[in-house]
C-alpha cells in the first residue's frame, strides 16, 4: 500500500497519465496532478479515491516551472515519493 506517500504524475489530467494517477491513488497514495485542459473533472475521480489530490499546471519543457511544481508537492503534502 502507498498510504502517506505522494506521488506526481505529469499528463494526468486525461489517458494514461490519469489511469496511472488513479491506480496510485486507489493504493492510498495523495497525488499532484500535472497536465493540460480539463482539471476539475480529473481532479474529482481521484479525490473520490479517497486521497488527497492537488494540481500543477507546470510546462515540461520549462525547468524552472517542473522546479515549483516540485517544490509544490513539497509544500503541499511535506514529501514527494514517487515521480
Amino acid at each position: 500500500m502507498l498510504k502517506g506517500k505522494t506521488a506526481l504524475v505529469t499528463g494526468s489530467t486525461s489517458g494514461i497519465g490519469l489511469g496511472i494517477a488513479k491506480a496510485l491513488a486507489a493504493q492510498g497514495a495523495n497525488i499532484v496532478l500535472n497536465g493540460f485542459g480539463d482539471v476539475g473533472g480529473p481532479k474529482a475521480e481521484v479525490a473520490a479515491l479517497g486521497v488527497q489530490v492537488s494540481y500543477h499546471g507546470a510546462d515540461m519543457s520549462k525547468p524552472a516551472e517542473i522546479e515549483d511544481m516540485i517544490q509544490h508537492a513539497v509544500k503541499t503534502f511535506g514529501t514527494l515519493d514517487i515521480l
